[in-house]
């Protein structure tokens, strides 16, 4: 089964380097632009529908590629970002210098992060997963998208590639084009640690 997963597009803040979280930013005109080239380089995999987190922001980078692939799209409760807390807005020099002990955790044991005012990685990386799952299950072998932001799209990217957790602070730093995941439901990493 194929599976795009696909960042949220553009926003103001991408170009600060600040942390989104669950804050409602719209796409900007190159957020769409980006979106219409996503969408054009996602053609060939014949997705059958376009999954999405509930937010603004996902529901219209679903929208844009949904019109230019000719798919549904649908909004999942399960597929939120995490939520970061009073994270959100901050840049990564602003999070090393503010809340030093807990950016080395992202680093080094992210699970173990709960962000003030925020969501555990722990609990998010298990919501997550148990969406995912129920999604590859009802969705079988056909080919999906998912639109996501960049902490639940790093933890679902990390887990559907079975690799560690560990790597979700990296994952989230690069998140800015789709992937493709052939994946194998036997092949997957556990949700959590």
């Amino acid at each position: 089964m194929k599976v795009a997963l696909i960042p949220c597009g553009i926003t103001e803040w991408h170009g600060e380097g600040r942390l989104l979280g669950r804050v409602e930013l719209p796409l900007t005109s190159a957020g769409q632009q980006k979106c219409a080239e996503w969408a054009a380089r996602l053609d060939g995999l014949h997705l059958e529908r376009i999954l999405h987190a509930p937010d603004e922001l996902a529901s219209q980078t679903a929208a844009v590629l949904a019109r230019q692939l000719s798919v549904p799209t649908k909004a999942l409760e399960g597929l939120a970002e995490v939520d970061i807390g009073l994270w959100a807005g901050l840049t990564e020099s602003q999070l090393k210098t503010r809340y030093a002990s807990a950016h080395r955790q992202l680093r080094e044991a992210p699970l173990n992060v709960s962000p003030p005012g925020g969501e555990s990685l722990s609990a998010a990386s298990k919501r997550l997963g148990t969406c995912m799952q129920k999604q590859i299950k009802k969705n079988g072998k056909v080919a999906v998208g998912v639109v996501m932001r960049p902490f639940s799209f790093a933890m679902a990217r990390c887990a559907l590639e079975g690799t560690e957790l560990s790597n979700v602070w990296e994952t989230v730093r690069q998140t800015d084009e789709p992937v493709v995941i052939d994946f194998e439901p036997a092949a997957a990493a556990p949700v959590s640690e």
